[in-house]
């Protein structure tokens, strides 16, 4: 695999990863102070990073074109938003779906009884969740830039 590759999706995702996986660990973990339901824990801990991850891509998309608009003297628009969107449904739309409500909290609610440590347990399972997330994230994120690139090109 290219190291250009693996820069661009460290770019990329990384700084989503780095809160989601802030926002992960603080919602389940506030969770647990509340109630020992490891079921409500571990989606809790889906949907924090759910959260944290998507406000932070979001705002990466905004902020690139604020940037650009900014250049053509321009504002970002609801149009431009609406775009946003599509993209980012369209690169994260199935991987989120299954990732979020199946097998996040499945691991966030495994690793914690495997590894009989609650806090390791919530950071390995949100690991195991990002592995197969990735997968099939950056599949399709790059299905789609080489879809818009044969656009482009015809």
């Amino acid at each position: 695999m290219p190291k250009k590759k693996i820069k661009e999706w460290l770019k990329r995702y990384l700084p989503a990863e780095i809160i989601g996986t802030v926002t992960a660990v603080a919602a389940s973990c506030i969770t647990h102070l509340f109630s020992e339901n490891l079921i409500f824990i571990a989606y809790a801990g889906s949907l924090g990073e759910g959260i944290g991850f998507y406000s932070t891509v979001f705002i990466q998309h905004i902020v690139l074109l604020s940037k650009g608009r900014r250049r053509e003297n321009k504002t970002v628009s609801f149009s431009d938003l609406s775009i946003i969107t599509g993209h980012v449904i369209l690169e994260f739309g199935p991987a989120g779906l299954i990732d979020g409500l199946l097998l996040r909290p499945f691991f966030l609610y495994l690793f914690p009884i495997l590894l009989q440590n609650f806090t390791l347990g919530i950071l390995v399972g949100k690991i195991a969740g990002d592995v197969t997330f990735y997968i099939l994230v950056i599949l399709s994120y790059e299905i789609h830039k080489r879809n818009r690139k044969h656009k482009f090109h015809e």
